[in-house]
């Protein structure tokens, strides 16, 4: 792997304007999560036309941002208010909302930020040394293994589905 183009990245996300997007970005990202019922790929939904007469290479920074955003905001009702945002912050109301009911609301707040700023690199580093590997196996996809995919994909629904 060259790491050429992930300095070449990481130059290109430290520009100024591009830390700006990325700011704005996670701050709308957060209010986003916070509104129970408000996932991810709905805020980058409803916030694409921000994205419209913007450099490519900014909107897609703002659109990470406003997922990444999201994602951490959906913690905030799920500790405060014992509503999730979404499906991934239902976890936070085991111990959050307890935690607040006993005044340790932003002790909650502070351990979810910082899972998920952990959570976040991790995933980055997975995306940067995984992308290419997956990339290749995807693409020594032929008809018999999307077939197979197709019919393990069918036989899982079924599978989950019965007893419901």
């Amino acid at each position: 792997m060259d790491l050429s183009f992930v300095l070449d990245g990481l130059w290109t996300a430290l520009q100024p304007i591009n830390l700006l997007w990325l700011v704005i970005g996670a701050i709308l990202g957060t209010i986003v999560g916070i509104l129970p019922g408000l996932g991810p790929a709905t805020g980058v939904a409803v916030l694409i036309p921000l994205t419209f007469g913007m450099e490519p290479v900014s909107a897609l920074i703002l659109m990470a941002a406003i997922y990444y955003g999201a994602l951490f905001g959906g913690s905030r009702s799920s500790i405060l208010i014992n509503t999730p945002g979404d499906g991934s912050s239902i976890a936070a109301t085991f111990d959050g909302y307890p935690m607040t009911k006993n005044g340790q609301a932003g002790q909650a707040m502070s351990i979810a930020a910082m899972a998920s700023l952990i959570g976040g690199v991790m995933a980055i580093f997975g995306f940067i040394f995984l992308a290419i590997p997956l990339a290749n196996f995807a693409l020594n996809f032929g008809p018999a293994e999307y077939l197979f995919l197709f019919f393990f994909a069918l036989s899982a629904v079924v599978a989950l589905s019965i007893g419901t």
